[in-house]
């Protein structure tokens, strides 16, 4: 038999996806850039890191500020995205701290 499943409410927001997939896109970039370290990598590397928190975080706000049912659910996922949002910029930042010096 078929049960009836609640839908997904980013499915009936399918820019909030793409935003947080986007997001999820420029953090690997980011990460790409930092292994490799091209000629402007900070640069680069910053830039995408700013998109990756715009996009994904900023995205999961919205989102939030705009439910109007199950607020507290989405918050707390809003939050736990921002924090692992946070993390992981963190992570970024050491490992490009303690890998090889860049020589401007």
């Amino acid at each position: 038999m078929y049960t009836l499943r609640a839908v997904d409410p980013r499915r009936t927001y399918p820019r909030f996806a793409i935003a947080s997939l986007l997001g999820n896109v420029a953090f690997l970039g980011s990460w790409g850039v930092l292994l490799t370290r091209p000629p402007g990598w900070l640069v680069v590397g910053v830039i995408l890191l700013v998109a990756f928190v715009v996009l994904r975080v900023g995205g999961m706000w919205l989102y939030a500020s705009r439910q109007t049912e199950d607020i507290p659910r989405v918050r707390r996922a809003a939050i736990f995205t921002t924090v692992l949002a946070v993390v992981a910029v963190g992570l970024w930042v050491y490992t490009a701290l303690r890998g090889p010096r860049v020589v401007l």
